[in-house]
């Protein structure tokens, strides 16, 4: 009885042997938060939105390859459903993660020119970022329940996802009624930035944990981004505020704000999943000196502001 149990978990294994997805549930989240972001930046500094007509076809496209890895992301949480049975949450939340997904692929194929492709915040782009938050969340609860646990403290999961739900829907909102002076909105996204400052100071150090990801070049430049989009996003967001009680016209810090918090969460998620990914990283290996590349990252950031003054006065 005991042999045919083992052979019967053996085979189980066999069928599929790989561990939840850690990025794979958070990526309509960074999608939907990072275009409306982007978006939000480029109409500040003067550009015009591209067309949601042409664009549907290749982002449905998109679309489909990211619904068939969160389908296959599925298949593998519920493969472990008997192994977990006697874990309480884990049949509820696999149950609750399967509704939240199927209602927002209703809703993101229903309406792909409004959710897929915002320019701007409504009420369904934010359920739709509230679906995505939820879909993160409980697939970060499966994908780190089976990772080992280590002394060593690694970079959040969590925090990422928290900034880019509190990104997507208070930054566009302050953006789109700063010059009606809604106090309530800016009171909201003082106490956002307030959070920020206090989670991202407690993630820097386990952002810098030593890991087999130190030995990536893409690993450094990410830490590089998401420090620089820390002191970026708070920078931003007190002259943000200030600016707005004095009546200034500050384009370029405005664009800083729709864009810093989302790069931060972005790539928080990229380097928490490269921290527990326990690969050799043999390629694009750093050979000493890996603040250079740290550096790097924050000069592409750098870059990415300049470019966005060079368009605002053209």
């Amino acid at each position: 009885m005991v042999r045919y149990h083992i052979e019967e978990v053996f085979h189980m294994e066999q069928w599929l042997p790989r561990q939840p997805l850690i990025l794979t549930p958070t990526i309509p989240l960074m999608w939907t938060v990072g275009w409306l972001c982007t978006m939000s930046a480029y109409i500040i500094l003067g550009g015009e939105p591209p067309s949601p007509n042409q664009l549907q076809d290749s982002v449905l496209l998109v679309s489909a390859v990211i619904l068939v890895m969160n389908m296959y992301n599925l298949i593998l949480i519920y493969q472990r459903a008997e192994k977990y049975r006697n874990l309480s949450p884990y049949a509820p939340r696999a149950l609750l993660l399967a509704i939240v997904l199927i209602i927002s692929i209703v809703l993101a194929w229903g309406q792909p020119k409004v959710v897929l492709i915002p320019s701007y915040l409504n009420i369904w782009v934010m359920i739709f970022i509230v679906l995505n938050f939820l879909q993160a969340l409980l697939g970060q609860f499966f994908a780190l329940h089976e990772r080992p646990k280590t002394r060593r403290k690694l970079s959040s999961m969590y925090w990422p996802v928290i900034v880019l739900c509190g990104t997507g829907i208070l930054i566009p909102l302050c953006l789109e009624l700063r010059k009606n002076g809604y106090l309530p909105v800016f009171v909201s996204g003082g106490i956002f930035l307030a959070c920020f400052t206090e989670g991202s100071w407690q993630e820097i150090s386990r952002i810098q944990t030593k890991v087999p990801a130190n030995n990536s070049i893409i690993y450094e430049l990410l830490v590089g981004i998401n420090l620089t989009t820390i002191f970026l996003t708070v920078l931003s967001g007190v002259l943000f505020i200030v600016f707005s009680f004095t009546n200034k016209k500050t384009n370029i810090i405005l664009a800083c704000l729709a864009l810093s918090p989302g790069l931060n969460g972005i790539s928080g998620l990229i380097v928490g999943a490269m921290q527990r990914y326990n690969n050799d990283y043999r390629y694009g290996h750093v050979n000493g000196h890996p603040q250079r590349y740290m550096y790097c990252g924050s000069l592409l950031v750098i870059i990415l502001l300049v470019l966005g003054f060079i368009l605002e006065k053209n």
